[in-house]
């Protein structure tokens, strides 16, 4: 019988398997940088939101202040419109009636300039300081002009308006510009950057602008450029000082958002109506937006940008904690599922293994059985061969006791098989064959003593 040997069960690791953790941790980083951009993404669209809707809210504020200032003009022309000749005690009184420093906040003053020629002149003068200004003159002096256009009113008598009284607004170009586009369009009309005869000297000083509303005289056609020319008889109108204006305009908000305003859509330091409020951080802001704004027929040029507390109420502030979150938890997935790997592909191994030990064992005892099975037939047919056989077939112990004999010898000797087994060969070897027998039994008794040494020797 052939005996076979198991065959040995390829170990392979499952490659697949091990990359499956590098698989999940660039999901996870991938995943993690979408998340991130999309939140980036996110934040920058509320804060742009969040800026846009600031800039609108100044920006409807300022048209709002604009034109509150406009309607005041207007109720002054209609105090005009509505006498036939206003003295400086009848317009003190409209003024003190309109209360402006308690309702139009950031507005200097209510005035009236008047227009005249040259030979007007002494008359006017002599008009106003015997209305109680006694120091009323008309200024400056030079050049030499055929029309004037003095102040006579200013109201209220605060923020050093009785400086400007007499002053002729038609010597300076800007507002002249703005006076003779008043005229002509009848409509309010703002004048570029100037500094108001009125500013205090010092560190102080602030730009400033003014609004001219013109006065007609009753009566006469205002038709055309020609007709408005030619029935002109003054001005109402509004002096600024920028900041105080459009401080008044935000006192009662906070913005996180700063501007700058130009005169025109010119920027230099020349046309700089206000620079920034507050000193920024050096750094390029936010959010910026370039937006024009039309006072009355002047345009202003107004740079929105953010200030650096702006970012305080954004949401870019938790995206190093999400990319950082992200990230976290794309290596814990990445060590759990390399544990799990690793702890999987192990046991597969041990089953591999102990199913090639289970083979082997199974092996071993099919070849022990089958041998087994061998010996039990050649113990058969040695049975048989010694109890068929006609001579006598026995095993001896080492003193010579007979341990198994055939039949064979219960015929030859006359002996019982359970007789013969309790009897020593030398009790049936004649005399002539003991001397043999003996010196068999010593040579055998030799042999396992040299056996047993070299057994002891390895």
């Amino acid at each position: 019988m052939s005996s076979s040997k198991p065959t040995p069960v390829r170990l392979s690791r499952p490659r697949r398997r091990v990359l499956l953790p590098y698989l999940i941790l660039l999901l996870g980083l991938c995943f993690t940088l979408i998340v991130t951009h999309y939140f980036s993404k996110l934040a920058d669209d509320q804060d742009q939101s969040r800026f846009q809707g600031s800039v609108q809210e100044i920006n409807d504020r300022i048209k709002a202040r604009i034109h509150t200032s406009v309607t005041l003009l207007r109720a002054g022309t209609g105090l005009f419109a509505a006498s036939d000749d206003v003295d400086a005690t009848e317009f003190q009184h409209f003024v003190d009636q309109i209360e402006l420093p308690k309702h139009y906040e950031g507005v200097q003053g209510l005035g009236f300039s008047l227009r005249f020629t040259r030979h007007q002149l002494p008359q006017i003068v002599a008009d106003m300081r015997k209305a109680g200004l006694s120091n009323f003159k008309v200024w400056p002096d030079a050049p030499d002009r055929d029309e004037y256009n003095a102040i006579l009113f200013l109201q209220p008598e605060i923020n050093r308006n009785n400086v400007a009284i007499g002053f002729d607004m038609g010597t300076e170009p800007v507002r002249r510009q703005a006076m003779d586009q008043a005229r002509d369009t009848g409509n309010p009309t703002a004048s570029g950057k100037v500094t108001l005869v009125q500013e205090p000297l010092g560190n102080t000083q602030q730009s400033g602008f003014l609004i001219y509303a013109p006065v007609y005289r009753k009566d006469l056609p205002l038709a055309t450029q020609a007709d408005r020319r030619k029935a002109l008889l003054g001005f109402i109108y509004s002096p600024f000082r920028v900041d105080d204006f459009l401080n008044a305009v935000l006192a009662d908000t906070h913005y996180d958002v700063d501007f700058e305003v130009y005169d025109t859509s010119a920027i230099s330091a020349d046309t700089r109506l206000r620079g920034l409020s507050s000193a920024g951080s050096g750094d390029p802001p936010l959010h910026s937006l370039v937006k024009t704004l039309d006072v009355t027929n002047r345009t202003w040029t107004i740079i929105y940008r953010t200030k650096p507390s702006f970012e305080a109420g954004s949401n870019r502030l938790f995206l190093p904690y999400t990319f950082t979150t992200g990230i976290l938890l794309s290596l814990l997935f990445f060590a759990v599922t390399r544990a799990e790997v690793r702890a999987r592909t192990r046991a597969e191994l041990a089953a591999a293994e102990l199913r090639v030990s289970e083979a082997t064992i199974r092996n071993t005892l099919e070849q022990r059985e089958a041998a087994e099975e061998a010996l039990r037939e050649g113990e058969e047919r040695y049975r048989v061969l010694v109890e068929n056989a006609n001579d006598i077939v026995y095993m001896l112990s080492l003193d010579g006791t007979i341990t198994s004999i055939n039949k064979a010898a219960e015929t030859i000797t006359g002996y019982s098989t359970d007789e013969l087994l309790s009897m020593n060969i030398k009790h049936l070897a004649t005399t002539g064959s003991q001397p043999v027998i003996e010196q068999m039994l010593e040579t055998e008794v030799d042999l396992l003593e040299v056996s047993a040494n070299q057994a002891g020797l390895r």
